[in-house]
């Protein structure tokens, strides 16, 4: 029954988000449902609305059998092997500048959270120093 109940909830904010993509989609603003669906559980996540625990068994499911997910979509793709063989360099060139995107942009993410982390480590023993000369 447990895992009926975190089952439901996941669905619950697919629903929800599928109905605000619904609506998003009436003043011609379309967005992915289960992309808004995922950020409404993260966002309940964050705030503590849904405990972890709520969705921990179902999600670590899908998370295990993630690459199950995948074989829709590779087969979609094997068949458009005719369509695919005029383009494939453009894709490969997608692929690859997409590859280089969100590597640097990750490389430059982590950097700038080490920084960050490393100067309000500095702040706060600077501020403990202060406060033993005091």
């Amino acid at each position: 029954m447990k895992i009926f109940k975190q089952l439901l909830l996941i669905m619950a904010f697919t629903l929800v988000g599928t109905f605000i993509s619904y609506l998003l989609g009436l003043i011609h603003f379309p967005f992915p449902g289960s992309l808004i669906g995922m950020i409404l559980l993260f966002v309940f996540l964050l705030f503590g609305l849904v405990k972890v625990d709520s969705i921990h068994d179902v999600g670590q499911f899908f998370i295990d059998n993630m690459g199950i997910f995948f074989v829709p979509a590779s087969i979609a793709i094997l068949k458009q092997v005719e369509l695919i063989s005029t383009i494939w360099w453009k894709l490969l060139i997608i692929i690859f500048g997409a590859f280089l995107i969100s590597f640097t942009a990750t490389y430059y993410s982590v950097k700038l959270t080490l920084y960050l982390q490393h100067r309000h480590q500095q702040k706060k023993e600077q501020a403990n120093t202060e406060v033993e000369h005091d």
